[in-house]
């Protein structure tokens, strides 16, 4: 059962996000306690952890990475990156620090990544029944570069090569399940371009492909494991399937997406060679939650000291909504941008037409559960 993975991966998760840092904490000050002449006194390994445990200066980022994992439980790529957040500021001290301390600071962050990265795979590998149905998100890589993340409610590729127009303001592209119609498993045997909706472009070496069409969209993936990766789609497809209503084409969100529009007929005279920053805006929901402690720990000294502090919760509270209201129009628009590169009154592909010359094809055919 997927409940009983994530007993196993909490562990792993509190070892990652609290254990390392504050071990690191503990063992800088050991290091620093015998590099000073004439000390002989023992040192008591458990109080100092215990002290910086309890120290607030140093614990906020511990709490601030908990609350991020408890919001993205699903989101198992995103677990490594969080325990970064509590792990690289202090073991950032470390390395200006020098000595000994430099190189427990480097390991610090390597650690406490390694462990995240062991409780995500507990919790989406191997792929059994319970995790094709659930909401608990798979990552494959392909072949060739680029990577299908099997998430919650949609299909995500990304780590593409740059988009083939540097204006192309998303370097990923998106289906939801519910605009996926068509699922099939096949192979090609000669190497191929294909051009995704962002422009990007991703060579199709001979071997076994993924075709998923949806949303406008036809995606060719070369997966090695093509029958997991059969399967793992169409079973998250008509298990998570929900229609996600979209704003009206009015709307500011869907600037990005009309920019990709713009895009889709025109030829790059130059490849473009940079690739698209993806997540600078999920440093706002960082700055979101840190100003909200903030405000918190100002309402509690309101009680405990003087309504003075009331000025600290009415800072930082607005800081915190503003920032989490941008975080989430910023996230809205890339989304709309991710899974619309086609206008939403497009057309899909036809899937009796082979998308490459060399393409076969062993179909699986999917219902689909919302109209376009």
């Amino acid at each position: 059962m997927t409940f009983l993975r994530y007993l196993v991966a909490l562990p792993l998760i509190v070892l990652s996000y609290a254990g390392v840092p504050f071990a690191y904490l503990t063992m800088s000050s050991y290091l620093f306690r015998t590099s000073l002449p004439g000390r002989k006194d023992e040192f008591d390994f458990v109080a100092e952890f215990m002290k910086h445990l309890t120290d607030l200066n140093g614990f906020w980022p511990v709490p601030v990475a908990f609350l991020l994992f408890a919001g993205l439980w699903w989101m198992t790529v995103a677990w490594p990156r969080i325990a970064l957040l509590p792990t690289v500021p202090v073991a950032l001290v470390g390395v200006l620090t020098g000595g000994q301390r430099s190189l427990l600071a480097l390991a610090a962050p390597a650690v406490a990544w390694g462990l995240a990265w062991i409780a995500a795979k507990v919790v989406s590998w191997p792929v059994t029944g319970d995790v094709r149905r659930s909401a608990v998100e798979v990552a494959i890589g392909l072949r060739g570069g680029g990577r299908l993340r099997v998430q919650s409610r949609r299909l995500l590729l990304d780590k593409l090569p740059p988009p083939r127009h540097a204006e192309s303001p998303v370097g990923r592209v998106a289906i939801p399940f519910d605009r996926i119609s068509h699922v099939e498993a096949g192979a090609v045997r000669t190497a191929a371009q294909w051009r995704f909706g962002n422009t990007s472009e991703l060579t199709i070496s001979p071997g076994p492909v993924l075709r998923v069409i949806g949303g406008g969209q036809e995606w060719l993936l070369p997966v090695d494991d093509i029958d997991k990766a059969t399967r793992l789609v169409v079973e998250r497809s008509k298990a998570r399937a929900k229609p996600d209503p979209r704003p009206a084409l009015e709307s500011t969100r869907w600037s990005n997406a009309k920019k990709l529009w713009d895009l889709q007929g025109k030829q790059s005279m130059t490849p473009n060679l940079k690739k698209v920053k993806h997540g600078t805006h999920h440093t706002m929901l960082v700055l979101s939650v840190l100003t909200a402690a903030m405000a918190g720990y100002a309402v509690f000294r309101i009680f405990t000291d003087s309504w003075g502090f009331l000025i600290g919760v009415l800072f930082f509270g607005g800081v915190s909504y503003g920032t989490a209201r941008a975080w989430a129009s910023m996230g809205a628009t890339q989304k709309l941008a991710e899974e619309n590169p086609r206008p939403p009154m497009a057309e899909d592909p036809d899937p009796r037409h082979s998308p490459v010359t060399t393409w076969s094809c062993q179909p699986v055919i999917l219902g689909q559960t919302s109209d376009l």
